[in-house]
């Protein structure tokens, strides 16, 4: 009977240890629970691609994120605008894009351009430069995207040059020679030239935006 006895009470123990265990609160991060700053990073990749469809396109394929200053995701509450450089025959003190794409907020809403991974908010955009074929030149474009929110100061990702494959014709032949005489200080304070134009939003620039 005494063993019984012992052994109901060494059963409830561990039943109520039990329960204390998993009651237990799990550690919370607070700090990952507070709702993202303002945005002051802009993070862009880009790849050459080709769009499908009776009338395709070649372009770019890029993710964009939005950072706060503690780099926690953010979500967009405004428009991107994505300028476009030709590099082929331009001169190291020509900072004026080519072209302009907005994607207003309706459109960075939208499920063919929002998404959520890992990384937090990414917004999948689509770049298109020219017609796809057969005949199609290599083209250097350099890409710089520019976030500008409701309210706040706009913000610039870096500059990405990214190659589309294609016939080299001689004068693109000449411009890539060109492009490789600039030493690499030129090319960096030809990018540091471009935000901040870009980031002024100068009405020069902002002629050339087309809406897509």
């Amino acid at each position: 009977m005494k063993n019984i006895i012992l052994t109901t009470i060494c059963l409830t123990a561990i039943a109520f240890t039990g329960c204390t265990t998993m009651l237990k609160a799990p550690q919370v991060d607070m700090a990952a629970l507070k709702p993202a700053g303002p945005v002051t990073s802009v993070v862009a990749a880009w790849h050459p691609a080709v769009s499908n469809g009776e009338n395709s396109m070649r372009g770019f394929g890029g993710r964009v994120y939005l950072y706060d200053q503690d780099m926690r995701p953010a979500k967009a509450k405004g428009q991107i605008v994505v300028y476009l450089f030709d590099e082929d025959g331009r001169s190291a003190d020509d900072a004026e894009p080519n072209e302009g794409i907005v994607f207003d907020a309706k459109m960075l809403s939208s499920r063919e351009v929002y998404s959520k991974s890992k990384l937090g908010h990414s917004y999948n955009l689509w770049v298109p430069v020219d017609a796809a074929g057969p005949n199609g030149q290599a083209r250097r474009i350099s890409l710089i995207v520019r976030y500008i929110p409701e309210k706040g100061s706009s913000k610039v990702s870096t500059q990405a040059t990214v190659d589309i494959p294609g016939r080299r014709s001689p004068e693109s032949l000449a411009a890539g020679q060109d492009w490789q005489n600039h030493t690499e200080s030129t090319w960096q304070q030809l990018t540091q030239e471009r935000l901040i134009e870009a980031n002024a939003g100068r009405p020069a620039a902002l002629q050339a935006v087309t809406i897509r």
